[in-house]
């Protein structure tokens, strides 16, 4: 059964472990950033939750490579939902993904309404979506 929660501080070197495997690269959990995982023994799924330029980026959600079809990302992105709650958040999914993420109210928005402090997010293949801030 795979569990998603939020980890805390004595998980998070877990978790960097795991994106290092997964994507073959560093990734460096800050203290500040909310970071959730889906755990089934070991971490199979996770995400960041980010403060920058005075809103909420969402950031580096990856299921490991023989989990995924499974849900876990789904799973994931729902408790995201709800800690995301009222606040504004930015996300930069591959284009093939726009509707996945979509399921938790995010949009695709014109380059002009980015940030400029968040215009270096939009790599190449990526696409700007937004999420407003809900009352």
């Amino acid at each position: 059964m795979t569990a998603v929660a939020r980890v805390d501080n004595d998980g998070r070197a877990e978790v960097e472990s795991f994106y290092r495997r997964e994507l073959g690269r560093e990734v460096v959990l800050e203290a500040d950033q909310e970071v959730y995982a889906a755990r089934d023994g070991a971490i199979v799924g996770a995400l960041r939750l980010c403060p920058e330029a005075q809103t909420l980026v969402l950031r580096t959600v990856v299921v490991a490579e023989g989990r995924r079809g499974r849900g876990i990302g789904r799973a994931m992105l729902a408790l995201a939902s709800d800690a995301i709650g009222r606040r504004e958040c930015w996300c930069f999914p591959w284009e093939h993904l726009e509707g996945f993420y979509g399921a938790i109210g995010f949009r695709r928005v014109d380059r002009e309404r980015i940030p400029p402090t968040l215009l270096h997010r939009l790599g190449d293949g990526c696409i700007p979506t937004f999420r407003e801030a809900r009352s």
